[in-house]
């Protein structure tokens, strides 16, 4: 019965999805509106963009404690409360910069819970042999905000339609009501509590599983290509190509890959695709670092964008794959952790090759070809580690 209706589960998912992508990249454009309403925020700018993640990444490890005292649906419902609190609170009362930073302490808190939640009902709701295309489609409702919704803010704020800009997240939040209440109890499928809380490992207990350590290595080179977006303008600069050129093409063919060709993740072995992916997109930007002309940027970005299309989809499979009911709030939140903190040092490292090195095009070719070589040798140890894996631990992915 799950696999007739996964479709329609799958765009239950992509709609929460899509409303979490559009609360992150819609308020990129809460300091223009803050600036075009005449409030000073002064040196609170940082802090007001930055206290979201900040608050995100200090709550997730603790997401599993939350997870066992609430249960997943309450769990659920409290993240999607916290969604439409902080958007009201924002839009009511943005003219005070403190009110500003604590709700978007709170949107970040909702991040968290939300996001963790939504992987607890996928791996109840999505069948095994479904489940890449299904990620890959969900996956698109993250990128799908900055091609469709990001243009029209920026139309908005450049016009002064600052009521619309600010209002509009909390009647989105308000409507995605309809996709939380629609979604099924999983209530029925889930571990009983007691013995949940009896047999959930530590994060320590995790680590020392050989297939949890490769999948954490894993996470974090294809973690590193995708941050070397955070400081790719500082490349194209010294090409003297528009950034621009990059950027859009990537997203556009990562879009396309996720939408068109989902299915391969559900035929290819998953347990290498994402490092494969951290290949390919290590590979891209080397490329990169020779493009002479816009045409040649375009044609490395499309590489690059190939390998976040099946990558960030694959490292989502891996999550539920691994994880099973039983451990899958770990790894969400180890996903989550090592993701962020990636993007957190990335910038610091490659400042750090900058430095060194005398050039970001020194920099990003020693960067990519280490974590190309990387990605390789974990791949071999995989192959080798796979069989041994399977037999003690009875799962089939690495």
């Amino acid at each position: 019965n799950l696999e007739l209706h996964w479709y329609y589960y799958v765009f239950l998912f992509f709609c929460i999805t899509f409303i979490t992508g559009t609360i992150e990249s819609g308020y990129y454009f809460l300091l223009p509106y803050i600036d075009g309403i005449g409030i000073n925020k002064a040196h609170w700018g940082g802090l007001i963009m930055g206290i979201c993640y900040g608050v995100s990444f200090l709550i997730r490890p603790f997401v599993p404690i939350i997870e066992r005292k609430m249960g997943l649906e309450k769990m659920l419902w409290f993240g999607y409360f916290c969604y439409f609190i902080s958007t009201l609170g924002i839009a009511l009362f943005a003219n005070r910069i403190l009110s500003v930073i604590l709700w978007r302490g709170v949107t970040g808190l909702g991040l968290s819970l939300v996001g963790v939640s939504l992987m607890g009902y996928q791996i109840h709701l999505i069948p095994e042999a479904l489940r890449g295309r299904s990620l890959a489609l969900i996956t698109t409702a993250y990128s799908l905000p900055s091609l469709a919704i990001v243009p029209v803010f920026e139309y908005i704020i450049k016009n002064s339609y600052f009521k619309v800009y600010i209002f509009f997240f909390p009647f989105l939040v308000a409507a995605g009501l309809i996709a939380v209440i629609n979604l099924p109890s999983v209530k029925h499928l889930s571990l009983e509590q007691g013995e949940k809380q009896k047999i959930a490992p530590s994060y320590p207990e995790l680590l020392k599983r050989p297939d949890i350590l490769i999948f954490v290595c894993s996470i974090s080179l294809f973690a590193f290509t995708d941050a070397g977006q955070l400081t790719f303008v500082l490349l194209a600069d010294e090409l003297g190509i528009p950034a621009s050129y990059f950027f859009s093409v990537s997203a556009a063919i990562a879009l396309i890959c996720r939408v068109l060709c989902g299915k391969l993740l559900d035929i290819l072995p998953r347990k290498y695709c994402s490092t494969g992916a951290a290949i390919i997109t290590a590979t891209a930007m080397l490329l990169v670092t020779y493009a002479q002309t816009p045409t040649q940027l375009m044609f490395f970005g499309a590489i690059y964008g190939i390998g976040m299309g099946f990558g960030f989809p694959a490292l989502m499979c891996m999550t539920l794959d691994l994880g099973g009911k039983l451990y899958v709030t770990h790894l969400a939140v180890l996903f989550g952790l090592i993701y962020s903190g990636i993007f957190f040092i990335a910038p610091m490292i490659m400042g750090f090759f900058f430095s060194m090195l005398g050039s970001p095009i020194a920099a990003y070719r020693l960067v990519n070809i280490l974590i190309s070589a990387a990605a390789a040798l974990l791949i071999i140890i995989s192959v080798r580690k796979h069989k041994s894996i399977t037999k003690k631990y009875n799962t089939g992915v690495i």
